[in-house]
């Protein structure tokens, strides 16, 4: 069985642009102007697990699922094709000009053996149910490599991750049978259970898009999984660290009855009563209205008893003895955050003072469309930077990235920063633990800054965004440098 790869050669040189396709956008292939400066682009090389009888029909394949298909992951689509014609400063000086049209090559052959640039393996479901969201952090990751890549030292190689853990294994094998040290992705937390011995085993560096907290600590000296994703940990710390400073101190939470609302649970719990506040109660609900407003009219109505009273019998106190909540959590997103925040609205008949709160969930166009959400909270990256990158992917693509792919194209900056600093061929997982630049202590990125931590985790500096009027507004801003460690 023989290896095709379907080689995307990238050049632009003297003082002319080339036209051009970016092949394989993940929605819909269009031609686009997009200019870029004059320079040499690497070639980034599509493997395709198949033989020669079927290489053609897995390309044309290929081409073919980027046509008329969108994400429909409320969780992972962001915001709607808002007007990008007026820019302000800051914003244009974050775009990048415009280039002649789309670029495209069919052309296949075995290319050479070759160890001039630095291999960097893109570990992403191209085909099968979640191909659109693999495309579109190609696309991400491409305009990475052409923002950052300044010495044109990277090349990413494309893997089909493919969706169950076995084909996973297997297209793992290949990266590492191609002797390739680092890689990017695989997105979901299951992919990465499937692949993260092996990546220990023979010493590979892989920046996973995930953001499960329980794929810390698969590192050792020299490879193993960073958890690239923001961290739910992080999120609830910070907004509940925020709360309190404004003199909110009583909490609660609706969530779904899953392993996410538990966790959610979980570290709401800890982070409160850590501060000294009162977690109040929890309530969680299956994935249906009546027992949506089951949960939102419990958690209208609970309240704690202050801590003096022993009488069990609640019915002597006052709403002025009753300690209500003044914060309540709902860790979700889309059209169920809409139910839950109307049921608790419903509810809410002596119409109480709750200041809602989320996590980066609620960084999404549905967000912004509803009213009843207008001066929540919710802990994520600042968005100034997304939304100038946003409109630099549509203008490239025509449609807007999945809020996701901002997470790729941050790690291919780091590995693009990385690279100038060596000068060999070969990146370790202590390059990536060990960098440092003095002004921030990391990397800075459409995220804000992040850096890798021994044990797996990537840390990142959040802010709080409020909901405002067809926008979030930054009211808590991130802090943009790390302390040394």
């Amino acid at each position: 069985m023989k290896k095709i790869f379907l080689i995307l050669a990238l050049v632009i040189s003297g003082c002319k642009y080339n036209d051009f396709k970016l092949t394989q956008d993940f929605n819909e292939s269009e031609e686009v102007e997009y200019i870029k400066t004059p320079r040499k682009i690497t070639k980034t090389e599509t493997k395709i697990e198949k033989n020669q009888a079927d290489s053609q029909a897995q390309i044309a394949e290929f081409q073919e699922n980027s046509s008329n298909n969108k994400i429909n992951d409320d969780n992972l689509f962001n915001r709607s094709q808002e007007d990008d014609t007026i820019l302000s400063d800051e914003e244009k000086s974050y775009l990048r000009p415009r280039i002649g049209k789309n670029f495209e090559s069919n052309n296949l052959y075995i290319p050479p053996n070759s160890h001039r640039k630095i291999q960097v393996a893109l570990f992403l479901p191209f085909t099968g149910k979640n191909k659109e969201l693999g495309w579109s952090i190609f696309n991400a990751s491409s305009l990475s490599l052409f923002e950052n890549d300044l010495e044109n030292k990277v090349e990413l190689v494309l893997f089909d991750s493919k969706d169950t853990p076995q084909e996973n294994q297997k297209a793992f094998k290949e990266i590492i049978d191609s002797n390739i040290k680092v890689v990017i992705g695989p997105i979901f937390s299951n992919s990465v259970i499937a692949i993260e011995k092996m990546a220990r085993d023979n010493e590979i560096t892989v920046v996973s898009l995930s953001n499960n907290h329980e794929l810390l600590n698969k590192t050792n000296n020299y490879g193993g999984v960073f958890v690239g994703g923001i961290l739910l940990e992080s999120q609830i710390d910070k907004i509940v660290n925020y709360s309190m400073d404004r003199g909110k101190f009583n909490f609660a939470i609706i969530a779904p009855n899953n392993q996410y609302g538990k966790v959610t649970t979980e570290y709401l719990k800890k982070f409160v009563r850590a501060r000294d506040g009162n977690f109040i109660t929890s309530e969680f609900y299956e994935a249906n209205n009546r027992d949506i407003d089951r949960a939102a009219e419990r958690i209208v109505n609970s309240f704690g008893i202050p801590t003096k009273s022993k009488n069990r019998d609640t019915s002597y106190l006052s709403d002025y003895d009753r300690v209500y909540p003044q914060v309540i959590l709902i860790p979700e997103a889309g059209k169920q955050l809409s139910k839950l925040v109307n049921s608790i609205n419903k509810f809410n008949k002596d119409e109480r003072d709750f200041q809602l709160i989320g996590t980066t969930q609620w960084d999404d166009a549905s967000t912004l469309s509803d009213i009843n959400l207008l001066g929540s909270w919710f802990s994520a990256p600042e968005d100034n930077r997304f939304r100038i990158f946003e409109k630099n992917y549509y203008r490239s693509f025509g449609k807007f990235p999945p809020r996701i792919s901002s997470i790729a194209y941050d790690a291919v900056l780091a590995i693009s920063k990385i690279s100038q600093n060596k000068t060999n061929l070969k990146l370790t997982f202590s390059d990536f633990i060990e960098y440092n630049n003095n002004l921030k202590n990391g990397f800075d990125g459409i995220d804000g800054v992040f850096r890798f931590l021994p044990n797996g985790a990537v840390q990142r500096n959040l802010a709080i965004l409020q909901v405002g009027n067809g926008k979030f507004e930054t009211i808590d801003s991130s802090i943009e440098k790390f302390l040394k460690y």
